[in-house]
């Protein structure tokens, strides 16, 4: 086997089986859909959520550890740029592409196709010093079997380095990240701010894998000295048997794929590493995704045949009993929208503490909070300036106060986002299982009311909330036209060099100095206010659209299932009209029906069975 395709097959090896899996669900999928079923809709929710389904595996560490290059031997090429000095500056997001391009996001919103070979003008701090150009975050497409299944890799900026503004990038994405490698040097002890960084890292990430880099640059025994210390330090934060160290060289894993050399693979370190994570990939994402999505398809079948065994049921009962349990059912049915109609009152009101006991008092701090900043960063800038004419000043404040505004904001808005998803989700949680509970009562009692079977299934429920936030920062000119300019041209031309003119000029220039910084100070005071208006208008916009979308569906979902149990019931009646040849060959035809979803039922329980020894081994 190549150096090239030994991932590729250890991959394979280790989630085989659990693709197979997948693929069987797909399979049930098609022939649930080929039912012609009542929710239809939903199964190709599910679906949907399978073929799409993303997990962000985050590359983080400090500065100059490896971490691009690790990236790089990882998909076996130079996909991303590395250098000597600190490079990474932007988050950049690999995914699955059939060929090799890529794409920017700029943090006004627009978005740029651009060749895959001029990332680096994008991503680094010489192509785009302290991000000059707004870039927001740059994905890179590539066909890579380590992107297949949803796989997004991402490499952050190194934390620790003298650009300060790189920390805070990799910060700001932690809250994204699914699981995390987090890369350590033999060359360099664990330092404090590795320590810190890690603390936050393991707030947000399941899982985390170490990575001890550049092990070719020591010996043997100098790499199992340093192995050693991490361990130890690393231990005093996770726990004696919650992490695992993996020693390697991306460097020699990076050059031994190019060349196709299995010693030297082997010798890198990789392959180990990759079987771990290929077998917490298949494992640990993959069964969690499979485990809801099987559950939610048996939820959907267990209706569906409990409608099925109705229209059967509804065909051997004389009519006047049929009148009299949809008389009963509808009763039922009333008195559960009301109590659901209390419940939405509820769901109303915890959105709005929501907004006055989360939202509102975020912004009041974040406002706060940047204003004071701001200031400080106004100042400062603005004593390194005193160089610049007038209206080079004057512009030169404007470009950065909008810059400073729009990095600021971005931070803060992505983990406010986070937070108030939380929250959201936890509203909608609880609100979710009261009216599914209320639906499955509603089926409970129609089971009961015909004495046919009916399975209840645990399933969760989804969510999606996009933004539309977009920063409105280019305010107003100052409007001041230059006192100097003004001066030269009413003053008379042999006056301008006497030294009362100049006493006058400097007066000029320090008044309209003066005038400039009051208004751009004012104007930054106005952004800052606008922006938090906008945001929190963007968040209420999101959060009702969110909710109404929530709402539709959750109580959709209960009035889809009222109106097909009362079909079911009502068919019989139907039926009737329609002679008794008819009647049975409809009623062959259910039962069929019935056969049809009891054996698709039972491939669904032999794959949540296998899925959980699979889970065990």
């Amino acid at each position: 086997m190549s150096a090239i395709a030994e991932p590729i097959a250890c991959r394979q090896a280790q989630i085989g089986n659990f693709k197979n899996l997948r693929d069987r669900i797909f399979e049930v999928m098609g022939r649930m859909l080929d039912l012609d079923l009542s929710d239809r809709e939903s199964c190709l929710e599910w679906r949907e959520k399978l073929e799409t389904d993303t997990f962000n595996l985050v590359v983080v560490g400090q500065f100059k550890r490896g971490k691009t290059c690790l990236i790089n031997a990882m998909l076996g090429a130079e996909i991303l740029p590395v250098s000597v000095i600190p490079l990474t500056s932007i988050v950049t997001v690999l995914v699955y592409g059939e060929a090799k391009a890529a794409k920017v996001c700029f943090k006004n919103g627009e978005t740029a196709d651009i060749p895959a070979e001029s990332v680096s003008d994008y991503v680094t701090e010489t192509g785009n010093p302290n991000n000059v150009k707004g870039v927001s975050e740059v994905t890179v497409f590539y066909p890579s079997p380590y992107l297949k299944d949803g796989v997004r890799l991402v490499d952050t900026p190194g934390v620790g380095s003298v650009y300060i503004h790189n920390t805070d990038v990799a910060y700001r994405f932690l809250p994204r990240s699914d699981a995390a490698l987090f890369l350590l040097s033999v060359d360099q002890p664990v330092s404090s701010a590795e320590i810190e960084f890690l603390k936050d890292v393991r707030e947000y990430a399941a899982r985390i894998f170490f990575l001890l880099n550049k092990t070719d640059y020591l010996s043997d025994e100098e790499v199992s000295k340093a192995l050693a210390f991490a361990e130890r330090t690393l231990e005093e934060i996770m726990g004696p048997d919650n992490f695992k160290i993996f020693p390697i060289s991306a460097k020699l894993g990076l050059r031994a794929k190019q060349n196709g050399s299995a010693e030297e693979l082997s010798a890198s370190g990789l392959p180990r590493f990759s079987e771990a994570l290929d077998r917490f990939l298949a494992k640990d994402k993959g069964k969690v995704l499979l485990e809801s999505v099987s559950g939610n398809l048996l939820k959907l079948l267990s209706r569906e045949r409990l409608e099925t065994e109705l229209k059967l049921k509804s065909l051997g009962t004389p009519v006047e009993q049929i009148r009299e349990k949809i008389a009963a059912f509808e009763s039922r049915k009333q008195e559960l929208i009301e109590e659901r109609n209390t419940f939405d009152a509820v769901f109303s009101s915890e959105l709005r503490r929501l907004v006055t006991s989360e939202l509102d008092p975020g912004i009041a701090e974040m406002k706060k909070r940047l204003t004071s900043e701001m200031s400080e960063e106004f100042e400062a800038f603005r004593e390194s300036k005193n160089e610049l004419s007038l209206k080079e000043l004057n512009d030169t404040l404007e470009q950065f106060v909008s810059e400073k505004i729009q990095e600021h904001f971005t931070a803060w808005l992505e983990l406010e986002d986070e937070r108030l998803t939380g929250s959201f989700d936890a509203v909608c949680g609880r609100f979710a299982a009261k009216v599914n509970a209320m639906t499955d009562s509603l089926l409970n009692f129609s089971s009961q009311l015909f004495s046919v079977p009916f399975e209840t299934v645990e399933a969760e429920s989804l969510r999606a909330s996009e933004s539309s936030f977009h920063y409105k920062l280019r305010g107003d000119a100052v409007g001041l036209d230059m006192l100097t300019d003004s001066l030269t041209q009413i003053v008379p031309a042999y006056i301008s060099g006497r030294w009362k003119f100049q006493r006058l000029r400097e007066w000029a220039i320090r008044t309209a100095d003066k005038k400039i910084l009051n208004k751009r100070k004012r104007h930054m005071l106005e952004l800052i206010e606008m922006q938090a208006g906008r945001a929190r208008s963007d968040f209420l916009d999101r959060l009702n659209r969110s909710a109404s979308r929530f709402r539709r569906r959750i109580i959709g979902d209960m009035d889809t299932v009222a109106g097909a149990i009362t079909k079911a019931i009502e068919s019989g009646i139907d039926l009737r009209h329609k002679g008794e040849e008819e009647a049975a060959r409809i009623e062959s035809g259910l039962s069929e029906r019935l056969a049809g979803m009891e054996r698709i039922r039972s491939d669904l329980v032999r794959i949540r069975e296998e899925l959980e020894r699979q889970g065990e081994q």
